[in-house]
């Protein structure tokens, strides 16, 4: 099926992602850093200025017992001596760690604990004026570095917005044109040529030079194909005629092979001539007004495809397990289905049948014919290609392109499955149907 580009949207999605995801991470990295910062601060810092005042003490009470002991707004000492613990918080008795954090009155402060001589010195420090602190002079520094971040990088992705726009401007425009309709020639870029971009208006210049040969060859094309159409189909339908008028006369046993011959080659170069004038044009679907029935639809084909059903005596076996009805451009079908029926009937043996049912949205043919390699299968939508060219079967290799083209057109969905000497099944999905039974 059609392969869709993507809307512009998407494109700006995955900018803003990128641009968030820089963001979340600068944030977490940043954060981190600052709390890993305070931890530094308090396993380090603060652990090596307790044990600098310690020192400092025990230095000076060894020269004056009487020197004071530490005592500020965020320090407190304690000295037991002779294991005195009744001029001191009761908590400290039970220390057995040198630095540790204890409950006392209600707060955590970090203690830090010393022994000398049979005197034990206790250094309280309440460290929540100085979080306070650091966290007041943290925020700070912490917001001024998120800014010289985040500013250029909101810079950076406005930028890429500018840049990115103009292209799916372009893109859009490009999306919207209608090759077969002539709308190449209405391309106006004028609005997107204003942003300035030398490599976008390098891109539209190119792509204008190239949508003009595009317009040249559509032109030609379509000039071709009309007067194809009218100058092939004269000659072909005079010698249609003449050949309707041969029949009719008493022709001898030689000259009879000669005029059905003449006439099934001009049937296969009307056949070919229809084929080639559907492929060279591309033109809207126009579904049916009103819906159809599929399964009687189906019944009126099948009944159609007499000629190589009769010469080989095959026989078409049609079950309905389910019956439905769709919106359906009602020659498209016909031409798909037509030519589905046709190969199973040209590839199979004489004597043989050929089963065609329908479940739910889904018609299957199966034949058991000649069927087809793994390879052959991946050839079989080229045009003029044939998987057995050799087994002399007539045509030219353009039905299946032919069908390829109108189930993209029509989204429908088709596939093969096929084993050499056992046979091909064909499953034609065309989907939005309602069941009726």
């Amino acid at each position: 099926m059609k392969t869709q580009y993507k809307k512009s949207s998407d494109t700006y999605k995955k900018l803003n992602k990128v641009f968030y995801i820089q963001l979340v991470f600068i944030s977490l990295v940043t954060i981190a850093s600052v709390f890993g910062a305070a931890k530094v601060v308090e396993n380090v810092l603060i652990k090596e200025a307790l044990i600098g005042e310690a020192e400092f003490f025990w230095e000076h009470y060894d020269e004056d017992k009487n020197f004071t002991l530490p005592v500020t707004m965020n320090l407190t000492g304690y000295l037991v001596t002779d294991n005195d613990y009744s001029q001191v918080p009761e908590q400290l008795s039970h220390l057995h760690e040198n630095y540790q954090r204890i409950d006392l009155n209600e707060k955590l402060p970090i203690v830090y604990f010393t022994e000398k001589d049979n005197k034990k010195l206790y250094l309280i420090f309440e460290e929540a004026q100085v979080s306070k602190l650091a966290l007041y002079f943290g925020i700070a520094p912490l917001i001024i570095v998120l800014l010289a971040i985040y500013l250029p990088a909101f810079y950076s992705y406005v930028q890429s917005k500018r840049a990115i726009s103009p292209i799916l401007q372009v893109i859009k425009k490009i999306e919207s044109v209608k090759v077969s309709k002539g709308e190449l020639e209405n391309l106006n870029f004028d609005s997107v040529l204003t942003s300035g971009n030398q490599e976008v208006g390098a891109l539209v210049n190119s792509f204008q030079q190239f949508s003009m040969r595009i317009t040249d060859f559509v032109k030609r094309e379509r000039n071709f194909a009309r007067y194809a159409s009218h100058e092939l189909r004269t000659p072909l339908a005079v010698l249609k005629g003449s050949i309707a008028l041969l029949k009719i006369q008493d022709l001898t046993p030689k000259q009879q092979p000669i005029v059905n011959r003449m006439n099934t080659m001009v049937l296969e170069m009307q056949d070919l001539l229809d084929s080639l004038l559907l492929l060279s044009r591309e033109q809207d679907i126009v579904l049916s007004q009103q819906p159809i029935i599929i399964n009687d639809y189906l019944k009126e084909i099948v009944a159609k495809a007499d000629d190589v059903v009769v010469e080989k005596n095959i026989k078409i076996s049609l079950d309905s397990i389910n019956l439905i009805e769709a919106h359906i451009p009602e020659q498209l079908f016909s031409i798909v289905v037509n030519n589905l029926i046709r190969n199973a009937c040209l590839y199979s043996e004489e004597n043989s049948i050929i089963n065609i049912s329908i479940r739910g949205s889904k018609i299957i043919i199966q034949d058991r014919g000649l069927g087809m390699s793994p390879q052959q299968l991946k050839e079989i939508f080229n045009p003029f290609y044939r998987a057995n060219e050799h087994s002399g079967v007539k045509g030219f290799g353009l039905g299946l392109s032919i069908v390829q083209w109108i189930c993209t057109q029509c989204n429908w969905e088709i596939e093969f499955h096929s084993e050499l000497d056992k046979g091909t099944v064909v499953t034609l999905d065309i989907k939005n149907v309602t069941k009726l039974t």
